[in-house]
């Protein structure tokens, strides 16, 4: 089996030497470039070959980094220009039967934000190396070394989770950092510029957290919020895997998402995270998620996401594990860190995953194993029409792993749970740690952890496309999935004074946009009135009975005025053309997450050792 490892501590870099060399220019960053040197030195064979990543590890799809790249030029050591030729799209093959030694240089424009893409500028410099640096073809195991040239009375800060290779640097020298191997420098984004970073330690391990962005945020209630985290998954776990541990959190309008990597996390906020409660639970379990795959996902992997082939899809049916355990962890571990109540809690599971699954036709088409497999062109090559289509093995992979863990509790009578299995898989990595899990190891170690038979079921769960039988694995717990028994309410005025009773909510089935005062179709779903009155994504709608209606809420508030069981007609425009068509209300059904009334001693038993804190 090829040798593969993503495991570094700083100690090992300190006075180490390399033969694969990158520096780094920015002299143009005003223009968002970045001038790349790669020098490569030991060469004893007739042809090397250098690549640049199609894609990168933990967000499955291609995205042809190569495009950013221009003004390549090769040469040896003393200048002399090497023959080479582009082999395919992202692949340089340089002739070195003369020379042992190659020097590649290039320009690579970096102007796009985000947790994995590349962002450079006159202010800071944000680095995905698997974005932009190119790798020699069967040398990745070699310790790989990177030369920041910049401005340090400029730009005085530099974070990531790679280590510096001496103990301290002159002024007028770049600072150099590495790698073990080029799979742990493609996997450590880079931060250079004036950003704000704290730190701390836990059980001898440090952690720094660096706010990238402009905006002024409370950096010390976030570091004490972080602490939390790392020490209710440290307990978790039983142990941190690492000797030194990077948050990077970019704060800017419009941001959102995560990406993992083995000793650090990038993950992306509104300022609103800030100020707003809601907003702020979001990011807190945001970064629940992200530092829980440093041990699920990182560490604890489908046998086909490591070792890595960084020039084609890498498929698997497996991301239930990596991303599906993961979203129903990372909720219950927020939980768990105190950042939600019971209550919020449940509310949470109710809305954002029931809820919002219940909202997806497509559960029905595709299972969460082909969703996963597929991820590459359905999940993140996004479309209006995705949600009729399949399901996202996040979300019913984050559903089906809580149905599984409801499931252990009640088979055990509430000894076992989850919990015992994902230590279970830890240790099987600490035992062979240059291997993923197959399918079949996934269950064993589930199995043997909590002594209960679920392959059945899982499977079950996991490749088929029927309704789950959330209520079979609630009973236990006093828990019910239904439709919420709501008396219909009176608007009010002054000391509560009813005058006007409103209207049953009606549904329709279709998600609207405001777009420069006109009301555009973004998604129309399977099943429902708006499919059965024919619109089409991307029709602007007009007139609801020849009202003109330019806003989502203003349709809605007609359509809430014609109320359930009476037709609409509806002018809209397709393509240039005017259609009329009727419109007919469903009533909306409003289901939840309920407690049952009479909860026996015994659900209540599960229920609480289910919530335990």
């Amino acid at each position: 089996m090829q040798n593969y490892s993503i495991e570094q501590r700083d100690e090992q870099l300190l006075d180490t030497t390399s033969n694969i060399r990158y520096h780094l220019y920015f002299e143009k960053a005003a223009q968002h470039t970045i001038r790349v040197e790669l020098h490569i030195d030991a060469i004893d064979a007739p042809s090397t070959a250098l690549i640049m990543p199609s894609w990168m590890p933990g967000s499955y799809k291609i995205r042809e980094m190569v495009a950013h790249q221009g003004n390549v030029v090769v040469t040896d050591a003393l200048g002399t220009p090497l023959q080479w030729q582009w082999t395919s799209k992202n692949r340089i093959l340089v002739s070195t039967e003369n020379t042992s030694s190659i020097r590649l240089q290039y320009t690579y424009f970096a102007n796009e934000r985000g947790v994995r893409t590349s962002h450079v500028n006159r202010f800071h410099a944000y680095i995905m190396p698997v974005a932009c640096l190119m790798f020699v073809e069967e040398r990745i195991h070699e310790n790989h070394h990177v030369y920041f040239h910049h401005d340090r009375s400029n730009w005085k800060t530099i974070t990531t989770q790679l280590s510096p290779v001496k103990h301290s640097f002159d002024e007028d020298e770049p600072l150099i950092l590495g790698a073990l191997n080029y799979d742990i420098l493609a996997d450590s984004p880079i931060e250079i510029g004036n950003h704000s970073v704290r730190e701390f330690e836990i059980a001898g391990a440090k952690h720094e957290l660096a706010i990238m962005g402009n905006q002024n945020v409370d950096i010390d209630w976030l570091m004490g919020e972080i602490h939390q985290i790392v020490e209710t998954e440290r307990a978790f776990w039983g142990e941190l895997p690492y000797d030194r541990y990077v948050f990077m959190l970019l704060v800017g309008e419009g941001q959102r998402g995560g990406l993992e990597h083995a000793r650090s996390n990038v993950s992306a906020v509104d300022p609103s995270a800030f100020s707003d409660k809601s907003s702020a639970q979001g990011m807190l379990a945001l970064l629940v998620h992200e530092y829980f795959h440093t041990w699920n996902i990182k560490r604890i992997r489908p046998e086909e996401l490591g070792p890595f082939d960084y020039s084609n899809e890498n498929y698997t049916s497996l991301l239930w594990l990596a991303e599906g355990f993961t979203s129903y962890y990372d909720d219950l571990l927020t939980y768990r860190c105190g950042f939600y109540t019971r209550e919020e809690y449940l509310n949470v599971v109710s809305e954002q995953h029931l809820g919002r699954l219940e909202r997806i036709p497509g559960r029905h088409a595709m299972s969460v194993k082909d969703s996963s497999l597929l991820a590459w062109v359905k999940l993140y090559s996004l479309s209006p029409d995705m949600n009729n289509r399949f399901p996202s093995y996040y979300l019913k992979g984050g559903i089906v792993t809580m149905m599984l863990d409801m499931w252990i509790i009640a088979q055990t009578n509430g000894t076992y749970r989850l919990d015992q299995a994902m230590q279970t898989m830890w240790e099987l990595y600490k035992n062979r740690p240059e291997r993923g899990l197959s399918e079949d190891d996934i269950i064993n170690c589930i199995e043997f952890a909590v002594g209960v038979k679920i392959r059945e079921k899982l499977l079950e769960w996991m490749g088929g496309t029927d309704e789950l039988p959330y209520n079979d694995i609630l009973q236990p717990f006093g828990l019910v999935w239904g439709t919420r028994k709501e008396v219909t309410p009176w608007n009010t005025f002054g000391e509560n004074r009813p005058f006007a009773a409103k209207k049953a909510p009606v549904f329709i089935g279709v998600s609207l946009k405001d777009e420069q005062g006109k009301l555009i179709v973004r998604e129309v779903e399977v099943g429902t009135p708006a499919e059965r009155a024919g619109f089409g994504i991307d029709d602007e709608i007009l007139c609801v009975n020849g009202r003109r209606v330019s806003s989502a809420s203003t349709f809605m508030q007609e359509m809430q005025s014609i109320g359930v069981g009476k037709c609409a007609t509806i002018t809209a425009l397709c393509d240039g053309t005017l259609y009329e068509t009727s419109l007919q209300p469903e009533p909306a059904v409003n289901k939840a997450l309920m407690q049952v009334s009479d909860m026996s001693d015994t659900q209540r038993k599960l229920l609480e050792f289910w919530l335990k804190r």
